[in-house]
């Protein structure tokens, strides 16, 4: 039931958009992805930083890598799926084996003990498959209260949600949204060091846009973005992308746009 309105309010938003075509290829429905960018900065202002901030600073670093490390084990569901569903054999095998160590030896992903054993991060979703499969130029559109996506990424993401992650199976509403909601906070505290480079921008807009759609391309293309200053992770992360033969695909961050 929950994945009907989440899929119903999400297509409601996709003809809204197409009733305002705009001329830019990339971007044609900017008018409208203008005011969701409206929107987002100010529940971004007012309801998300603030207690990002204060998670930051209060919860340890330790805590908090244990607490990103887990969401991330679950992460890898939907990767080891992408992986078989575009045929990536090589990192089917070494993402299962990542969540069997990380989900035993790690505690259920709290520790990441796969990383030591030569098996580092890579995250893959259904956005990504269906670009594998044909769909690699998709209109920019942006989410309300989750930010800069494509048509193409956001429907996969409620497939990625829906089919193989273990979130629709909590029956528990409390239980669903406070894991939800800790993700959503965790996520934007590890976006809080990007808010200067948004806050430079002439038109943070564009800038978040052009950040989001160079990223992705970098993924689906292997085209290393100009722009990756919206992507880089806080202290803790030492993770980075390359461009290595073995590319490392991290698991993607959707921050708010900053007012």
């Amino acid at each position: 039931m929950r994945l009907i309105h989440t899929m119903a309010i999400f297509s409601g938003l996709l003809l809204s958009a197409c009733v305002s075509k705009g001329t830019n290829p990339d971007d044609p429905f900017e008018s409208i992805n203008r005011r969701t960018h409206r929107l987002n900065s100010t529940f971004d202002k007012y309801v998300l930083r603030p207690p990002a901030k204060v998670y930051k600073k209060i919860v340890p670093t330790l805590i908090r890598n244990g607490i990103n490390n887990a969401y991330n084990n679950v992460n890898m569901l939907p990767t080891v799926a992408n992986d078989l569903l575009q045929g990536q054999w090589t990192y089917a095998i070494k993402d299962t084996w990542r969540f069997i160590a990380n989900s035993t030896i790690g505690i259920g992903g709290i520790f990441d003990p796969a990383s030591t054993f030569g098996i580092p991060p890579h995250s893959n979703d259904m956005g990504l498959t269906f670009a594998k499969w044909g769909d690699k130029k998709s209109p920019y559109f942006v989410i309300p209260l989750l930010g800069p996506s494509t048509f193409r990424d956001g429907m996969g993401m409620i497939f990625d949600y829906a089919l193989f992650t273990p979130y629709p199976y909590i029956h528990s509403n409390a239980i669903l949204y406070s894991l939800l909601g800790v993700r959503y906070i965790d996520l934007r505290a590890q976006m809080l060091e990007t808010d200067k480079f948004i806050d430079e921008a002439i038109d943070k807009y564009a800038f978040i846009r052009d950040a989001y759609l160079q990223h992705r391309n970098y993924l689906i293309n292997g085209e290393q973005p100009e722009t990756g200053a919206l992507y880089v992770g806080d202290e803790t992360d030492n993770s980075v992308m390359t461009t290595t033969p073995e590319k490392q695909v991290l698991p993607p961050k959707f921050p708010l746009t900053s007012s």
